[in-house]
């Protein structure tokens, strides 16, 4: 996948969401065909390709739930990039005043495990907005329609489509190093709204300085009622009604922990359920949260919260619920989350003390200036992590840290 140009348009009275999406692709010599994700409800009009100022229509059907399977044309066979436009609606309710479309909805062509940057223009009824990851770019208001462009040209990992009518949500905004960091809500006051977003600041500020430079000029976060936790996309918080709860407390472990991950996770992305994929995509942005808590409340804090999460895994060690890091497949239970969670950090930290912290530094920065917008493997990691192991002896060690049951020792 190379990048996305989606066009939505969204007219009330029909029911319909209106998708134009045009793909770039680059596909290996002669391939023959390939699948994409789509959601089965999708009505689909056309799918075709242009070469030399001529459409040519690209076979498809359905061979499965949200399963799209692409025929390639003899004439496009050779052809190593491609460009695909994909015509299509999707139902919508008639009184949705809220509408979530993500990754997982399948409302865009895609492919499991890849990136790709995108621009998505809405156009909507002038009573209604649009979110999505990336930036905010441009908005339009005509006498029918309003129209937003969300665009990134770093690649992502999924493209949200968030549409509500306007008036539901209250906006606290605040400016941190050039960039701005937004707050839409519904159930927050303003003085607690004010409150997030300055504790979002102050931890934007800290992964800015510390692993590099954030690509985009906005972070947004927005109150999305019935949802549970916080959906991370790039530039993009949905916060659940569990989350905000917590926020309203002053209890902000999730928001420090989503906004690390705007770095490792939705900054650099990891090879989806490759090797280590929940090691890297989990742990590391949970132990980035403890960092950022040394530094706010000092070592004693934490430590505190390193040995918190690592008792937590100590009542399953080595029991037959426990199961190496390396071998979570998907933390679907209380005991593989204990292994990520709690676990996991754990490692992260040994690792840290072995090289030291000035080396963590180096190795933290470096791997996001190679792979800020890119996919790292585990033995990608590995192998920028060996600049700073200068006898190797910590590797070995991480290894077997990674396919080893209960609390390891040295």
């Amino acid at each position: 996948m190379i990048s996305y140009n989606i066009k939505v348009n969204l007219r009330m009275s029909d029911n319909r969401l209106s998708v134009s999406a045009c793909i770039e692709l680059q596909k290996a010599d002669m391939i023959k065909g390939f699948e994409m994700l789509l959601t089965s409800d999708a009505e689909v009009r056309s799918v075709r390709s242009k070469m030399n100022h001529k459409w040519i229509n690209i076979p498809y059907d359905f061979t499965g739930k949200d399963t799209l399977r692409l025929t390639i044309p003899p004439a496009l066979a050779s052809s190593q990039e491609l460009t695909i436009d994909f015509e299509y609606t999707l139902p919508v309710s008639e009184s949705e005043d809220l509408m979530i479309l993500d990754r997982g909805h399948r409302w865009y062509p895609l492919i499991l495990d890849q990136i790709a940057r995108f621009k998505l223009t809405a156009e909507v009824p002038c009573d209604y907005v649009v979110f999505s990851a990336g930036n905010l770019v441009e908005e339009k208001t005509f006498p029918e329609y309003s129209q937003f462009i969300w665009e990134s040209k770093i690649p992502v990992f999924k493209i949200p489509l968030i549409v509500t009518k306007t008036g539901i949500y209250k906006e606290t905004v605040k400016e941190i190093d050039g960039k701005k960091i937004y707050l839409y809500s519904s159930t927050i006051d303003e003085k607690t709204g004010k409150k997030i977003v300055s504790e979002a600041c102050r931890i934007f500020k800290f992964f800015s300085g510390f692993i590099g430079e954030y690509p985009h000029n906005r972070l947004t976060l927005i109150e999305i009622p019935g949802l549970k936790g916080i959906n991370i996309a790039t530039a993009l918080l949905m916060l659940g009604s569990t989350s905000i709860d917590e926020f309203k407390k002053g209890y902000y472990r999730g928001l420090h922990f989503s906004i690390a991950a705007q770095w490792f996770a939705a900054g650099v992305f990891f090879k989806f359920f490759g090797k280590g994929f929940w090691f890297l995509e989990v742990s590391l942005p949970h132990y980035l949260r403890l960092m950022y808590l040394e530094q706010t409340g000092g070592r004693d804090a934490f430590d505190k919260g390193l040995q918190r999460g690592l008792d937590a895994y100590k009542k399953i060690a080595g029991t037959d619920k426990d199961v190496p890091i390396i071998e979570v497949d998907f933390p679907n239970t209380r005991e593989k989350g204990m292994v990520i969670y709690g676990k996991g950090p754990w490692v992260l930290d040994r690792v840290r003390n072995l090289i030291g912290d000035e080396n963590w530094e180096k190795f933290l920065k470096d791997i996001y200036k190679d792979f800020r917008g890119g996919i790292l493997t585990y033995d990608e990691f590995k192998k920028h992590l060996s600049k700073y192991d200068k006898d190797g002896s910590c590797i070995i060690r991480l290894e077997r840290w990674l396919t080893e049951t209960n609390v390891p020792g040295d």
